[in-house]
């Protein structure tokens, strides 16, 4: 199912998803690196994104808190939460309760000295998004950003991101994929992220194929290979 409101381009032009199989050696080593070495030992350094961006990471990522709403999104839960800024920003939303889960020992441990110092409130659980250890509907809200291209079976990911969110409650992405029109500047920068080891995934796709119905499609970034996809359960 697709909302009307949802972006035409969208439907017009579907992006295909990107198997596990189609992906060379080379690709599963260099994100197996990003995993064990830079998410998981490096949290400091990947903090320093932001800055070493002038900014742009931020603004891309802070795309997100436009879809969480102040004092009503609920009990909110971050899938792949990394050093923490956001979570950081959406516990200021004031939500029922805030939880995070991370695949990477080092962010998780990153992110709780950063709530503590911030003086917020907060769950954070160190699993993996493909067998999450949450209730059936537990959650109102779900956010991800630039996390759900690294996840090795996206359509797995997104039935358990549907299966713990409540009915009436919203899955917000923000992630990468290539530009609908396929302009030469957003398809160099999303191949340069395949590369490097993430997939590009048609995540409308796989939440229409879980059961949600697509609200929000917006493109953005350089080249319009950001794009925020907001899902609403029924």
């Amino acid at each position: 199912m697709r909302n009307e409101n949802a972006t035409k381009q969208n439907q017009e032009q579907p992006v295909s998803i990107m198997s596990s199989q189609e992906r060379s050696a080379g690709q599963d080593k260099r994100l197996q690196w990003w995993n064990d070495v830079v998410y998981n030992t490096l949290a400091p350094l990947y903090n320093s994104l932001d800055w070493l961006t002038c900014g742009m990471w931020w603004a891309l990522q802070s795309r997100a808190l436009d879809h969480v709403e102040r004092k009503r999104c609920g009990r909110v839960l971050e899938v792949g939460f990394g050093p923490g800024r956001l979570f950081v920003e959406i516990a200021r939303l004031q939500p029922d309760s805030l939880d995070g889960i991370d695949l990477a020992q080092g962010m998780c441990r990153f992110t709780k000295e950063r709530m503590q110092r911030n003086g917020l409130e907060c769950t954070i659980v160190r699993g993996s998004v493909h067998d999450m250890p949450y209730q059936d509907s537990a959650f109102n809200t779900l956010v991800s950003t630039f996390s759900f291209s690294g996840f090795r079976d996206g359509k797995e990911a997104m039935k358990e991101m549907v299966r713990v969110l409540a009915p009436g409650g919203r899955v917000v992405i923000v992630d990468i994929g290539l530009p609908l029109d396929h302009n030469r500047v957003g398809t160099f920068w999303a191949r340069l992220w395949e590369w490097c080891g993430d997939f590009l995934y048609d995540i409308p796709k796989l939440m229409e194929e879980s059961g949600l119905t697509v609200s929000t499609f917006e493109e953005f970034g350089p080249g319009k290979h950001i794009r925020v996809v907001v899902g609403e359960k029924a």
